[in-house]
């Protein structure tokens, strides 16, 4: 029986041991946290305003893999408060985005997923938006013939982020970073806008693609677990 005791007393002191080694601290308790859940605040503004969700896995001490989802929502609707004669009364404007944008992040202080990091992140999203105009006659009353356009951008593009990540007890995280970087967008839209003398729009659409450099302020609140 005493033997027993033993053996049970030392198997759990070495348990104790592996746990407290494989831990990662976060103030003065080892506590493993090698997942991390967020949510980014929509910080952009612009053209982009955005609401993304961050999902971050522990590799390593120094290492993490993190995958985000993120999307925008805008609808404009505008009126003439003196509408002519013509019938034209204002636009609608409907567009969203969705997009991805994996990540890696070395940890240069602390052990992941809390201390300073740097990270190289690519971001790929698709944006659409449509504009319809608001009239009493469709015909404009000068032999115009509005037609709803649409255009479609796809980008793809990079970032390099620096921020610091902070766990506190019993796991909620805030994350802040700032970084710079560039994406390459494809353009597609409609010529039809107006068209004289009725009839259907033509099936055309123009392209154009352009290089467009980006700033970004990060902040996100979550959870490790």
């Amino acid at each position: 029986m005493v033997a027993m005791r033993k053996w049970g007393l030392l198997l759990s002191l070495v348990s104790t041991s592996v746990f407290a080694q494989e831990g990662i601290t976060t103030g003065s308790v080892p506590v493993a946290r090698r997942n991390v859940v967020s949510l980014s605040l929509p910080l952009e503004g612009g053209l982009y305003p955005q609401l993304a969700i961050e999902g971050e896995r522990v590799l390593g001490e120094h290492v993490s893999v993190s995958l985000g989802v993120f999307g925008s929502f805008r609808h404009d609707r505008s009126r003439l408060d003196d509408p002519p004669s013509t019938g034209y009364k204002g636009q609608d404007i409907t567009q969203y985005r969705v997009g991805l944008a994996p990540a890696v992040r070395f940890y240069l202080s602390g052990t992941a997923p809390q201390g300073l990091w740097v990270s190289p992140r690519l971001e790929l999203s698709y944006l659409q938006e449509s504009t319809k105009q608001v009239a009493d006659d469709p015909s404009g009353g000068f032999g115009f013939s509005l037609f709803p356009r649409q255009s479609e951008v796809w980008s793809v593009g990079g970032l390099a982020l620096v921020g610091y990540s902070v766990v506190l007890e019993p796991g909620f995280t805030v994350q802040a970073g700032v970084g710079l970087g560039a994406r390459r967008e494809a353009l597609a839209y409609d010529t039809a806008g107006l068209i004289s003398g009725g009839g259907e729009p033509p099936a055309e659409k123009a392209h154009q693609t352009t290089w467009v450099f980006t700033q970004r302020v990060l902040v996100n609140l979550g959870w490790a677990f």
